[in-house]
């Protein structure tokens, strides 16, 4: 099938968006799709080049998701819908379908494509917002939703979009797929699993990779390690809240009397990192959609700590392969780290965890799902 995926961002940045759909992108292309990438995000521009597939760069103008893009909108949009057909026209090949994943051409492309015989699915990644719920263009949006299929990547997303009136019919949920570890099995997992069981460890070490930013909840993340001073934490990640989380950092060594808290904001060896790790933690306090690097955690056999607010959440057993808190409550992510640091318990957590993240998230599986909505819709 020749796909072709859209992207009109913003802001152009790396992160779990970008990866999941190279993910499926080259896994798509390994079974004999035709995939090429149409948009103005820097990041998928490069990484579909460095992967040698197709790409066309087109600049439109902003996507309508802040005041003054939502307004100038409404005289910008029809010059944006004609650069769009223009593009999507002059491709080599018509494309059988259309991978939307952002909100520009969802609004003004749909309904154009689907009359021409093109198959449309929209991508949610994105958490649900006020540049969402509170958007003058949502209308517009509901009504182009009835030409496609919308995509949530958790059942949790999927309800939050039907709860503001998007077709439930045309919603299907499919769970990211990460990669697995290379030249890893469950029985290498477990191995390794049993043998940090059997160290006499005396302090144990968490990590979490997240953006730093209020909804990701980090600060309730160090606010609940206050009375566990056997708890080395190290927090991955950039954002508008490096300074505040690192005086709670600096606030948390003084009355210790010793630095267990760090913020990096860059890791060279991802896979280093997570083997270092007893447990991973996403603490999200708001609505995250799914909660890659938890699924990525997971696979890699670590004893994994998530919220209610975090989708993956919905494809998990609370006490069997992860432990899942309240959303902003210290007190529940202390429980729970507690429970962590028993060997026994964390060790049938880590290993149920594998199981779970190599069946349910694995990028295969996560393409036989798109596969089949591509062949019905």
């Amino acid at each position: 099938m020749r796909i072709l995926f859209t992207r009109f961002p913003l802001v152009s940045a790396a992160g779990g968006a970008e990866n999941q759909t190279m993910w499926l992108t080259e896994e798509l292309k390994s079974r004999g799709h035709h995939v090429r990438f149409l948009g103005s995000c820097h990041e998928l521009l490069k990484r579909f080049h460095t992967a040698h597939l197709p790409v066309a760069k087109l600049v439109i103008g902003p996507p309508p998701v802040s005041l003054w893009t939502a307004i100038s909108f409404l005289w910008r949009k029809d010059a944006m819908q004609k650069k769009l057909i223009a593009a999507v026209e002059a491709l080599p090949e018509k494309p059988e379908a259309i991978i939307m994943l952002s909100l520009t051409e969802k609004i003004l492309l749909t309904e154009w494509a689907v009359k021409k015989g093109m198959k449309v699915l929209w991508v949610e990644h994105d958490r649900i917002g006020r540049w969402l719920t509170k958007n003058p263009w949502l209308g517009a949006l509901k009504r182009a939703s009835a030409f496609a299929t919308i995509v949530c990547v958790s059942q949790l997303s999927k309800k939050m979009y039907v709860d503001l009136g998007f077709p439930e019919k045309r919603i299907v949920a499919i769970p990211n797929g990460v990669p697995r570890p290379s030249g890893e099995n469950v029985s290498g997992v477990e191995w390794k699993t049993l043998a940090k069981v059997g160290n006499d460890v005396k302090t144990l070490h968490i990590g979490c990779i997240a953006r730093l930013s209020p909804e990701k909840g980090i600060d309730v993340l160090i606010q609940s390690l206050t009375s566990l001073p056997e708890i080395n934490l190290t927090v991955v990640g950039v954002g508008k809240e490096e300074g505040y989380l690192k005086s709670l950092m600096f606030e948390d060594s003084q009355r210790v009397g010793m630095q267990r808290m760090k913020l990096v904001t860059h890791i060279k060896d991802l896979e280093k990192f997570y083997a270092s790790l007893d447990i991973f933690v996403l603490p999200s306090s708001e609505h995250d959609p799914f909660g890659l690097v938890a699924a990525e955690a997971m696979a890699r056999g670590v004893a994994t700590i998530i919220t209610d607010m975090c989708g993956i959440a919905g494809s998990l057993e609370n006490g069997k392969d992860a432990l899942i808190v309240q959303a902003g409550s210290a007190a529940s992510l202390e429980s729970a780290v507690k429970i962590l640091l028993d060997p026994v318990v964390r060790t049938k957590i880590a290993l149920e965890g594998a199981l779970t993240a190599r069946t349910c998230f694995g990028i295969s599986a996560m393409t036989d799902s798109y596969e089949q909505v591509l062949q019905t819709s």
